[in-house]
């Protein structure tokens, strides 16, 4: 009877930990956004990479310190031909104007043989709540390939082939890293529409959402 008792305590705080992670978890995410909604990415990046770095060093840890600006270029063609496309579906349509793009990369803790963006285009712009994102008029028939965090791809492939989720420290890296690899995406995209601007590209008139699949933290630019 003792040792019952003492294996359902054990359950029990094992569950409480995972509840509480989770919990901590939402909380950072929340903390993020805050910083994402006012324009700045760059406070969120460091708080994330503050968090990253409490944690025991894990394959995780050589995410802090890198971004994805190489992609600039490629980012901006791929958005140019892009509008280029849809401007002219909207030119002839009486009824619907272009008014803003959304990017979504795709579920890339789990897809890790490939990280990619795609670009979708909307007629209005809806509440906070973004449950108008799903209604997109066109989206690129194309998607861009991320490049340069290939040896983290390769490091969620190994947490996920060698079951590695239960290890504490893997595990609550693991929540952070997803969160930092988000906030360099939208960096990058702050990075690509500020030289557009500059540029003249008449996309970067138009704002622009960006997250990554199932996420809430939503970057808005313009």
């Amino acid at each position: 009877m003792v040792k019952k008792k003492y294996t359902y305590l054990s359950t029990y705080i094992q569950l409480l930990a995972t509840s509480l992670k989770k919990t901590m978890n939402f909380d950072l995410e929340d903390k993020l956004n805050e910083y994402v909604k006012r324009n700045d990415l760059d406070s969120a990046i460091q708080i994330a990479e503050s968090e990253l770095s409490k944690i025991p060093h894990t394959e995780f840890h050589q995410l802090i310190g890198m971004n994805l600006l190489h992609m600039e270029s490629e980012l901006s063609d791929f958005i140019s031909k892009f509008y280029s496309s849809v401007k002219l579906k909207y030119t002839f349509s009486f009824t619907k104007k272009l008014k803003a793009f959304y990017c979504e990369m795709n579920g890339f803790t789990i897809n890790y043989d490939r990280w990619f963006i795609d670009l979708f285009s909307f007629n209005e712009i809806g509440k906070e709540d973004y449950q108008w994102l799903a209604d997109f008029q066109y989206h690129t028939n194309k998607n861009l390939t991320i490049t340069g965090f290939e040896n983290l791809q390769r490091v969620y492939e190994d947490v996920y082939k060698n079951q590695k989720h239960n290890i504490p420290e893997i595990e609550q890296a693991y929540d952070v890293a997803e969160l930092l690899i988000i906030l360099r995406l939208q960096e990058l995209f702050r990075k690509t529409y500020k030289n557009a601007k500059e540029s003249g590209k008449k996309w970067s008139d138009y704002p622009m959402f960006v997250t990554a699949h199932d996420y809430e933290m939503i970057y808005r630019i313009n």
